[in-house]
């Protein structure tokens, strides 16, 4: 079975459900609830949607890469994207995991933000790797098994000695082994069923773009100014030209 999901999962303490200002805090300016559908049905939505539901203790947004692309496979350090710093505001002291994979191209992809810092990424896909921030407990379990040979990593398949695995296949090791820090099941395994067939998600449609930023002061100080001198100018034009006209 191929996949090709992203997901973030936030640790939800207080069991907050106001997704509105949710969607709200991440830049989203129109949005509206469309339907109640399954994670099954969610896990890649259509293009500009995005589902929420909750788990296990956890909120879960399936958001098709239209906020994670911009944490995992964008950034190139440990700083928190704006969408992120939007979590971390409204989940101060929650942790905070992205996982996404596309088997089409062996992408795979994961972050880990705790108490409002964020201590690790990795993507990688078959041409590249990235990664910033040390290896935590999830990861550890899996590079383990790994032996080096001519500076790259492989796995011995389990079932078959003779064939090997290089780290960009596996993305569902990598990807659900740590999604299952927070979910407590493993997506691509029977113990999900529950997650897949009866937990209940809100769709959302979503305007084709995010909030503009708004003007500075500065930025807006400029502007003024311009009109002012503009103004300035053509009254200066004015009379003169109403003195070359009366002399």
């Amino acid at each position: 079975m191929g996949w090709n999901t992203s997901l973030i999962i936030v640790e939800n303490k207080d069991n907050y459900s106001d997704e509105n200002k949710l969607l709200r805090s991440l830049g989203f300016e129109h949005f509206e609830l469309t339907e109640q559908t399954t994670f099954e049905k969610i896990l890649n939505p259509e293009k500009n949607k995005i589902g929420i539901g909750h788990y296990n203790g956890n909120l879960i947004i399936c958001d098709g890469y239209v906020l994670t692309n911009k944490s995992i496979g964008e950034n190139k350090n440990l700083n928190l994207v704006d969408y992120e710093k939007s979590l971390v505001e409204l989940f101060p002291k929650s942790e905070i995991i992205t996982v996404s994979c596309v088997s089409s191209v062996n992408f795979h992809g994961y972050s880990l933000i705790q108490d409002g810092e964020k201590i690790r990424i990795k993507f990688i896909d078959s041409e590249m790797k990235q990664e910033y921030g040390n290896r935590f407990e999830e990861e550890n379990v899996i590079y383990d098994r790994a032996y080096a040979k001519d500076g790259e990593l492989f796995w011995i398949d389990e079932n078959n000695e003779d064939e090997t695995y290089t780290e960009d296949q596996l993305l569902e090791d990598f990807t659900f082994k740590i999604a299952k820090r927070r979910l407590k099941v493993q997506i691509d395994t029977v113990e999900s069923d529950n997650l897949f067939e009866n937990t209940v998600f809100n769709v959302f449609q979503l305007d084709a773009t995010l909030k503009k930023p708004k003007k500075n002061k500065t930025q807006s100080q400029k502007v003024n100014w311009k009109k002012y001198v503009l103004l300035a100018l053509l009254m200066i034009l004015v009379k003169i030209i109403f003195r070359f006209i009366y002399k």
